[in-house]
């Protein structure tokens, strides 16, 4: 099975748990920013989900389009749009990979069952997030580690 998706808009990473305090019971929470984003991603990811979370072994790809910086001289952004420039700032490429997080539970049973995992930051015009996932059917003997 193959699954493959766009979520409009600029990929954004997730932010770091909030803490408060009340009496000697230290709670956290998910900023309000965050949850917006994980809402806007499974909102548009949801027309493209399986009948039930897959529980086979999952490979998943990620090509976040990250913005072109209003900075770029015309040279830079043609480099960029041409993939011979990359995004090398923030935000860092696992920090947006956290945007699976979204997808937990609907399009799979649970994290674990993703064996292989692909991440790409790219320049676009288009800023998105493209995300695939494929269930690999491993045949015998067919990966060989070599740890």
């Amino acid at each position: 099975m193959k699954i493959k998706f766009e979520i409009l808009g600029p990929p954004r990473p997730k932010g770091r748990p909030k803490f408060f305090r009340k009496g000697n019971f230290v709670g956290t929470y998910t900023p309000t920013a965050t949850r917006e984003y994980e809402q806007n991603v499974l909102t548009q990811a949801l027309p493209h989900k399986p009948v039930k979370p897959i529980e086979e072994a999952i490979r998943l790809t990620m090509i976040f389009h990250m913005p072109i910086p209003t900075s770029f001289s015309r040279k830079k952004k043609g480099l960029a749009i041409n993939k011979f420039l990359r995004p090398t700032k923030r935000p860092d490429l696992d920090n947006l990979a956290k945007i699976k997080d979204a997808l937990n539970k609907v399009f799979w049973t649970d994290d674990s069952v993703i064996v292989e995992e692909y991440l790409y930051k790219v320049y676009s015009e288009t800023p998105k997030t493209e995300i695939t996932i494929e269930t690999i059917f491993a045949k015998q003997g067919e990966f060989e580690y070599d740890g």
